[in-house]
């Protein structure tokens, strides 16, 4: 539903490799309601010129830039990790929809605490919106549907070096990987496991917050693990990661530097999977696979569905993660029309379930 104050869907960080895939499809939808805003108007001009998208200069850091924006806002989509509690609170307490696609678990719990906010003010903020968090969300939500005795929610992602790299997300990654691996309630390991046709694939444990959402909405043990297209790129970023390098990188002052350096990094193919497994201990197993391209495209892809969903009358006030809002089925079903593949495994056991951890 509308709020009464605005119509407008505004995109922050609009000017992003996120930001503008969901700007484009949205356009589409909602010609001449789509503002994109951003630090550096300049960046958005080629969505200026379709005339379904406005392009404003605004900063997420600036209180009254966001207040102007929200006078005529009936939703506000966050493709940036600043000061996304304080814009989230901004938006609810004036009945404006929230939308955000941060991959941070304090960010999103930040905003996960404004539930009471956002019921009150009949609003609606959607967190874990993306590839992952959001398609591990859904496909771990599906998995579960179908095999409700599952135990325990093994998800993988395979990126892609060859496709853009918005920057926000490759400094992201280059941040965590100067963390330790994430042990959520139990240790994780390092595995093998098949990622459909791209065969069997080491991944390794990396912090994105669906695991823990997954593991506190769903009630089982729940790891996220990761690998690029490239083996050998995934060998050395994680054998560097053993070695604390990217550790050494941060204090010393140089993580800006290292997530510009991988940005340039393109090649290979531009390919991204994510897989699902659930399984419950007792030999039963599903799986659930989407593979496409260009992460950050897929991103606003989905982002633009949410927005979509938010003003159907029935969207619940609150704050909600994706999977609890979508139905995962029907969402799984529409991105097939955005090149996408979606493959599920009958109940049972099958190869495609196999998820070997190894000693790290």
């Amino acid at each position: 539903m509308l709020p009464e104050n605005g119509t407008n869907i505004v995109i922050l960080g609009g000017y992003g490799a996120v930001g503008r895939a969901a700007a484009s499809t949205l356009g589409q939808w909602f010609p001449g309601r789509v503002v994109v805003a951003g630090r550096d108007p300049t960046r958005g001009a080629g969505l200026a010129r379709t005339g379904a998208v406005k392009v404003v200069r605004a900063d997420v850091n600036d209180p009254a830039d966001v207040d102007r924006l929200l006078r005529d806002a009936a939703v506000v989509v966050m493709c940036v990790e600043r000061a996304n509690a304080r814009v989230a609170r901004a938006c609810l307490e004036r009945g404006v929809h929230y939308v955000d696609v941060s991959a941070s678990l304090p960010v999103l719990e930040s905003i996960a605490a404004l539930d009471g906010l956002a019921a009150r003010h009949g609003a609606t903020a959607v967190l874990s919106v993306g590839v992952a968090p959001g398609l591990t969300n859904l496909l771990a939500r599906h998995c579960m549907d179908r095999l409700p005795s599952a135990r325990a929610v093994d998800l993988s992602l395979m990126l892609g070096l060859g496709g853009e790299h918005g920057a926000d997300s490759v400094d992201w990654v280059v941040r965590h990987l100067a963390e330790p691996a994430a042990r959520g309630r139990h240790r994780a390991r390092t595995a093998r496991v098949r990622l459909g046709d791209a065969g069997t694939r080491i991944v390794h444990p990396f912090p994105f917050s669906d695991q823990f959402t997954i593991a506190e909405s769903l009630k089982v043990r729940a790891t996220t693990r990761i690998c690029f297209d490239s083996r050998l790129v995934t060998s050395a970023v994680f054998a560097l990661r053993r070695a604390r390098a990217f550790s050494l990188v941060r204090r010393l002052g140089a993580g800006p530097l290292a997530a510009s350096a991988l940005s340039r990094l393109h090649f290979g193919s531009d390919r991204f999977v994510v897989h699902a497994v659930a399984s419950d201990g007792a030999g039963d197993a599903v799986w659930s696979t989407i593979t496409g391209r260009e992460t950050c495209n897929a991103t606003g892809v989905i982002t633009a569905y949410v927005v979509k969903a938010v003003f159907d009358d029935a969207a619940p006030h609150g704050v909600v993660h994706i999977d609890s809002f979508l139905d995962p089925g029907h969402l799984l079903g529409e991105l097939t029309r955005h090149h996408m593949t979606v493959r599920h495994s009958a109940t049972g056991t099958s190869p495609h379930t196999a998820v070997t951890e190894m000693e790290t």
